[in-house]
């Protein structure tokens, strides 16, 4: 049976809601198999013969991992790296330029901004998935405070609510995130892994090919490789 359109975003929409339970990718790829025979027997479309996608999916039981378990193994490593991306690019501006790092109230709150954001990412992250926009306002909140912060830096170290040497900031905030790509990268599933989304009559892994685990590990060292960038400008500019 040729799969439609329809079907297609359907199966898309199916694998997103069985994502966001974390629900286990062998369980995810059994459910799709059996789901597609079963409209290859009856010559259904999906949404004729099981609901919408979101229903099915919170209809099965399904193995998945522990409800919050994504937060303790990538929410928190993220958050942790998204912050010490944040204090190296602040440090490096001020050690390209010999000075001192100075920091006011209104400064550390807006470069807390997008920290905060993504520490309440559970709270929102259905709307993140389900609505494109509201991604779209959360990179943007978090840009334009970056762009703020900025804007409210101290000039002289009298309206600064804090000065100190740049130096053992901009060192150890580059270690933390290599260290973080590190972990991640020894960490990421290989091929095989149960979270791996597996046809079984094929054996086909869903996303296995090279560009798609390049990408991953690209993702892994994305604050290094950034952080990189910003020291390149920074020396360019000063």
């Amino acid at each position: 049976m040729m799969q439609t359109t329809s079907d297609k975003k359907w199966f898309d929409q199916l694998v997103m809601e069985l994502r966001l339970r974390q629900v286990h990718g062998s369980a995810i790829g059994d459910t799709v198999a059996s789901a597609r025979e079963l409209l290859g027997d009856t010559g259904q479309q999906a949404e004729e013969a099981f609901g919408p996608a979101r229903d099915y999916a919170a209809a099965l039981d399904l193995p998945a991992a522990p409800e919050h378990d994504w937060i303790r193994r990538a929410l928190w490593p993220s958050l942790l790296g998204l912050l010490a991306f944040l204090l190296f690019i602040q440090a490096v501006v001020s050690w390209t330029r010999s000075e001192l790092l100075l920091v006011s109230p209104a400064q550390a709150a807006l470069l807390a901004t997008p920290v905060v954001l993504v520490a309440c990412l559970p709270l929102y992250l259905d709307a993140v998935v389900r609505r494109i926009w509201v991604g779209m306002a959360l990179a943007a909140a978090c840009a334009a405070s970056g762009l703020l912060s900025a804007v409210v830096t101290p000039t002289d170290q009298a309206e600064a609510w804090l000065a100190m040497d740049p130096v053992p900031l901009l060192v150890g905030s580059a270690l933390v995130m290599v260290a973080l790509s590190i972990r991640n990268t020894v960490r990421s599933p290989r091929p095989g892994h149960d979270d791996d989304i597996t046809d079984p009559l094929s054996g086909a892994v869903d996303g296995a090919g090279t560009g798609a685990r390049f990408m991953v590990q690209v993702t892994h060292w994305l604050f290094p490789l950034l952080a990189l960038a910003m020291l390149g400008l920074a020396l360019a500019l000063r």
